[in-house]
């Protein structure tokens, strides 16, 4: 099986996204979208208004659904998912905007509506995404019904059995980001359930964000990122994590022959530092076996410094693949 793997793109930055075709190219069995799938706080903004956050809420209903259209309708991107099964989870980005989790923006009343909002165009794209772009999978007007129901539920946690030994987990790292908690109790309860079913598989967990790197979004933040080195010291655990435009690989040995694996891609179709800086084009390449895993990494249609790597199924520890 082949797993592509990106995350942060944006039309409004990166009109022309070849790194879709370059993922086509290698003939993916499914293609998992990491977060920041579109930029809500990515400028420039509609004549009139100002940042998202100070939009009101028909204005940021009328914005977001802007973005996540011109992204759904980018030549390459749509070609791509609709032919590749695809899975989604969000980040900051998509949730409301950059570091909104540092200045608690979800506990505040006066987001509440434009969270309800982010909400519902969010679980819409993943719809349309499960039907394969299917002609009215995606509201085209935001007075649409389907997403402005009163009550929203988050995206929340999803898995896929992909095969008996190979299992996805599809984490909502933003619902419940409030203050040291990351995924919430409720959330990690789910996934100790479906890994305690599964105790001799390879667990593939996606997440918006990084488990180590001088990034105030990443796990080591966090209180679950003490449970989730407690998960790996009995089950074999991959992340595949986006958030910090570039393609990254770190293995943590947690003693007695037991290690936690981070595979980062990052920068599909952005800049360095979004607007500004290099283009960036990354993606990973998830190749699996019945032996091992295989970590390949590209940018702009080759090889990636970062090399590649295969982890052994059996042992989990990883070798450098010239």
């Amino acid at each position: 099986m082949k797993i592509a793997f990106t995350s942060c793109m944006s039309f409004t930055v990166f009109a022309q996204q070849p790194v879709w075709d370059q993922i086509a190219a290698q003939r993916p069995d499914r293609l998992l979208l990491l977060g920041d799938s579109v930029y809500i706080d990515a400028p420039p903004y509609p004549i009139g208004m100002t940042h998202p956050k100070d939009m009101a809420p028909v204005e940021f209903l009328q914005h977001v659904l802007a973005r996540w259209r011109t992204q759904l309708d980018q030549p390459q991107f749509r070609a791509l998912v609709s032919a590749v099964a695809t899975d989604a989870i969000w980040d900051d980005h998509d949730f409301l905007w950059d570091e909104s989790h540092g200045e608690g923006a979800i506990s505040k009343i006066i987001n509440r509506e434009n969270i309800r909002i982010s909400r519902a165009l969010f679980n819409a794209f993943r719809r349309a995404l499960d039907e394969r772009l299917a002609p009215g999978s995606f509201p085209s007007a935001y007075n649409d019904a389907s997403i402005n129901q009163t009550h929203e539920p988050p995206p929340g946690y999803r898995h896929r059995a992909l095969s008996p030994g190979l299992q996805l987990h599809l984490t909502d790292g933003r619902s419940w980001r409030i203050g040291r908690e990351l995924l919430g109790a409720n959330q990690r309860a789910q996934i100790e359930a479906k890994l305690a079913a599964a105790p001799d598989a390879v667990h593939l967990i996606a997440s918006g964000s990084v488990v180590q790197a001088d990034d105030d979004a990443r796990w080591a933040q966090f209180d679950d990122y003490t449970w989730l080195l407690g998960l790996a010291r009995k089950y074999k655990i991959l992340v595949l994590s986006g958030d910090i435009h570039a393609n990254r690989f770190k293995s943590i040995n947690l003693g007695d022959g037991r290690w936690l694996h981070d595979a980062t891609a990052s920068g599909a179709a952005v800049c360095k530092l979004v607007g500004t800086g290099s283009k960036c084009q990354n993606y990973g390449l998830l190749t699996t076996d019945p032996a091992a895993l295989r970590l390949d990494f590209f940018s702009h249609g080759t090889p990636d410094s970062v090399g590649s790597w295969a982890i052994d199924r059996n042992t989990w520890q990883t070798t450098s693949v010239a």
